[in-house]
């Protein structure tokens, strides 16, 4: 749905729906965003608002609005609490645009707390097992099986994976760059977003570097032999195109024709591709790797978002810290460790 309509002469000032198609095909944000933008106008705003204006819209309304998104679309918490940050923004801009006076939005206490929504979230990110993961790779297609190993082994997303080429690779600085990616968001002429293209990395900007991950030795080795037995294609010289090394891999096919198949051949309960993202975090925090190192090789805007995700995934923290105050503060000398300081003297054998 793309509206049109235009009510800018109405005291309720122009439709909601007006005004949220514009803040999201106007501010230059990735096609990937606007069609994500849009898929939430079709689905959740312009069902319930409709041709309402702008500026009558209440706090009232939204609270309304977000019980419809429980009870009659049955969105989760994450869901309904991503949704309503956007029509907060869009009023936001809406209000530096003079398009509306007040935001209704802000006043609205959603349902489920934000600590609640991200604990939910935390439950709902699965970790396959190493057993699964290596019955996976076995059983892909050889020729895409490297790119479950960049997955695993290097945490990148399907996407990231699609776009790497070979001088993204150095095998010298074991090192591989991730800069681009596959998306299905080139504009078609029509308005939306659906074609097939090779980009930057979102968040990112043309030009960018990107972020520098870590190549093991055991994804290293997978990768030269793909390089070995596979062609690359393009002038970007890509390690893995369409089945026919014609083109991009269309992530429909991928997910159709390679992934679930693959699944079925390994005979594990369906997961995302993403999980292996997930595998890969995990096996770093569980051996002690910095969060903050962990953040910057998956590409998250900020360490508080890994935390939000992973932090449950340490729990030899506190031992850790224990260790690391016993090692700084002398714990083997209890006497040095508490000489000087007024009340301690015995309480490390009470």
């Amino acid at each position: 749905m793309h509206v049109t309509r235009n009510g800018a002469g109405s005291a309720d000032g122009e439709p909601l729906v007006v005004v949220f198609e514009r803040w999201a095909t106007t501010r230059g944000v990735e096609n990937s965003s606007v069609k994500q933008y849009r898929t939430m106008l079709d689905r959740t705003v312009a069902p319930f608002f409709g041709a309402d204006g702008i500026r009558a819209v209440t706090s009232s309304q939204i609270e309304k609005w977000v019980e419809w998104m429980v009870h009659s679309r049955g969105y989760k918490p994450a869901t309904i609490r991503f949704r309503f940050n956007i029509l907060r923004g869009v009023f936001s801009w809406a209000m530096e645009q003079e398009l509306a006076d007040t935001n209704p939005c802000k006043p609205v206490a959603l349902p489920v707390s934000s600590a609640r929504t991200y604990r939910d979230q935390r439950a709902e990110v699965h970790i396959p097992s190493t057993e699964t993961v290596l019955a996976v790779i076995a059983a892909a297609p050889e020729r895409y099986q490297e790119m479950l190993w960049l997955m695993a082994g290097c945490g990148l997303r399907l996407g990231e994976s699609m776009g790497l080429g070979r001088d993204r690779i150095s095998f010298s600085h074991r090192l591989v760059t991730v800069d681009r990616q596959v998306a299905c968001d080139r504009d078609t002429g029509s308005g939306r977003y659906g074609s097939m293209r090779l980009r930057h990395v979102k968040w990112r900007e043309d030009g960018e570097r990107g972020r520098r991950v870590p190549l093991p030795d055991v994804v290293a080795l997978a990768l030269r032999r793909h390089l070995r037995d596979y062609a690359t294609w393009g002038e970007e010289e890509l390690l893995f195109s369409n089945v026919t090394g014609t083109g991009l891999l269309y992530t429909y096919y991928w997910y159709g024709r390679i992934w679930r198949p693959t699944l079925a051949a390994a005979g594990v309960d369906y997961f995302k591709p993403h999980s292996l993202r997930h595998f890969y975090a995990a096996s770093l925090l569980s051996q002690g790797v910095s969060i903050t190192e962990v953040s910057a090789w998956l590409g998250h805007t900020s360490v508080s978002f890994t935390e939000r995700y992973y932090s449950a995934l340490m729990p030899d923290a506190p031992d850790r810290a224990r260790l690391a105050i016993d090692g700084a503060l002398g714990a083997g000398d209890q006497g040095a460790a508490t000489r000087g300081m007024p009340g301690l003297r015995g309480v490390a054998s009470a």
